[in-house]
């Protein structure tokens, strides 16, 4: 279950960052308004990233049974055993992929990212031997201290300014960052072999405070989790070889009264789930804590820094530079709002 779980996530951050960096944030770094001038100036490069992005997708829709909003994957594990022939098929392309993702890297690298410096307080996950994203502890950059999910939401607090629709997060009355920048400042260690060697290409010092490396920090991790789905993938072949391997793909259970919390990395940062269920298994009480509602108080902190640098730029030069900020940090709208 969770073998399956982890390649289900890796997946989808696959997806999510090749979208994000390559049609939504990499078009500022080139200088490109419109997307369609980007696809014409650059054919090569997308028609690699929308094949990389949809070998995510299809590993996504054989595991989790659709590609939007998954229906296989539930609490217990898994409802059938995705379609192995299917799936056996589409990963013998990984090498053709992590090729693919690799060149990718090399093409993102040759462009120069603004300057900009903010020390910031990096928040992830962190488990021991593995680049955490299914579960771990919460570490914090600025005192290098582990923390358990219901210790940290009893620390964070949610804020709703007047005549905003959005929420933002605070840990002990401060600001921090989450998503793929905070993962590589936390957990660069654990990154895939060829992911580090990626990174070297960067030439750059870790902790990185410049924001707008969230960008090459999503490509990165594209990278990994190419080479972790391909483990995951040979760590399943061997479990489907034990004894009553179907029986492992759900369990039972009976809902008892009480309240749990639980922490993930989703593709933009930190996911917190916070529910409380009744003697009847029925959900009284529900709050999930999005990644871009945790980043958004840092990310005006950074705004309010980086405008102060480029105040005597050219008006559209401020403009271009402020946008391309924001979308660096890959915001969500939806979650923004939830």
């Amino acid at each position: 279950i969770i073998v399956l779980r982890k390649m289900l996530i890796n997946a989808q951050w696959i997806h999510s960052h090749a979208l994000h960096a390559f049609f939504l944030s990499f078009p500022d770094l080139v200088g490109i308004s419109n997307n369609f001038d980007f696809v014409k100036k650059y054919p090569k490069e997308v028609e690699t990233a929308l094949e990389l992005r949809d070998w995510g997708v299809q590993i996504s829709r054989i595991i989790g049974g659709r590609t939007v909003h998954p229906i296989n994957s539930v609490v217990g594990g898994f409802n059938v055993e995705p379609d192995f022939a299917e799936l056996n098929e589409l990963m013998k392309s990984n090498k053709k992929v992590l090729d693919q993702a690799g060149r990718l890297f090399d093409f993102a690298v040759k462009q120069k990212l603004p300057k900009f410096e903010r020390p910031t307080n990096y928040v992830s996950l962190k488990t021991k031997g593995e680049y955490a994203i299914y579960d771990g502890k919460v570490l914090f950059s600025d005192n290098n201290s582990l923390d358990n999910a219901e210790n940290f939401i009893q620390g964070v607090s949610e804020l709703v300014m007047p005549n905003e629709k959005v929420k933002r997060v605070q840990h002990l009355n401060r600001s921090f960052m989450v998503g793929a920048l905070a993962r590589l400042n936390n957990n660069f260690n654990e990154l895939n072999p060829t992911a580090k060697q990626c990174f070297k290409k960067l030439k750059i010092k870790l902790p990185c405070y410049n924001s707008f490396y969230n960008i090459f920090a999503q490509i990165l991790e594209v990278v990994h989790c190419v080479e972790e789905t391909s483990k995951l993938f040979v760590e399943y072949c061997v479990l489907r070889e034990n004894k009553d391997f179907h029986k492992k793909l759900k369990i039972s259970f009976k809902p008892n009264p009480g309240r749990g919390y639980a922490l993930m990395e989703a593709p933009r940062g930190v996911l917190l789930h916070d529910y409380e269920l009744d003697r009847e298994g029925n959900i009284i009480h529900c709050n999930i804590i999005t990644p871009t509602a945790m980043f958004l108080s840092n990310l005006e902190q950074d705004l309010g820094k980086y405008l102060l640098e480029i105040k005597n730029k050219p008006a559209e030069r401020q403009k271009q530079l402020i946008k391309t900020l924001i979308r660096a940090y890959d915001p969500c709208i939806s979650c923004a709002t939830h």
